[in-house]
């Protein structure tokens, strides 16, 4: 054997590109990426349950009613004081003109909930998602945060500032 065939020459088992410990590595990945995508289908995607009674609960019951248009009971879940300030007719008005939410790709989460006394507040982020780029390729999400106050009364928890779906609309403080 010539010094520069044995130069060139490859062990044994091991292919002339790769050498195994890459191939198995390759193959542990794929494995993975493969066992991910059949438990991310296989999951139901299902919200988060939270404890009746619950502020957490109160506002995903709130978000609900709203998300499949039974303004009727979105609009139950306000407080007396936001109430006071908006009627029902109003409020589908406004639920009307900001309908464009029930059509996006959206996602809440929350980030944590303050409790002091009989008021809270939920930090809840907002993704929203967008296709994007040529022919729909290379989605885009843009991510918000804010709060949601609630108040405790007759010992129910209620939205206390209007909401049409996450959005903030004529809160008097």
């Amino acid at each position: 054997m010539t010094e520069r065939s044995k130069a060139t020459a490859t062990p044994a088992g091991e292919s002339a590109g790769f050498p195994k410990s890459v191939l198995a590595a390759g193959v542990v990945i794929v494995g993975l990426v493969v066992i991910a995508l059949v438990v991310a289908v296989a999951l139901p995607n299902r919200p988060t349950e939270y404890p009746a009674g619950s502020p957490e609960a109160a506002f995903q019951d709130f978000y609900e009613a709203w998300q499949s248009n039974d303004i009727e009971a979105a609009y139950g879940h306000f407080s007396p004081a936001v109430t006071g300030d908006l009627s029902l007719s109003d409020y589908r008005r406004m639920s009307s003109d900001w309908s464009w939410q029930r059509d996006q790709d959206r996602r809440l989460v929350l980030l944590g909930a303050e409790l002091t006394g009989d008021r809270a507040v939920l930090h809840i982020r907002i993704d929203e998602f967008f296709e994007g780029g040529l022919g729909g390729l290379g989605g885009q999400r843009n991510s918000f945060e804010r709060p949601v106050r609630l108040v405790r009364e007759n010992g129910v928890w209620l939205i206390d500032e209007p909401l049409v779906g996450v959005e903030s609309v004529g809160y008097k403080d």
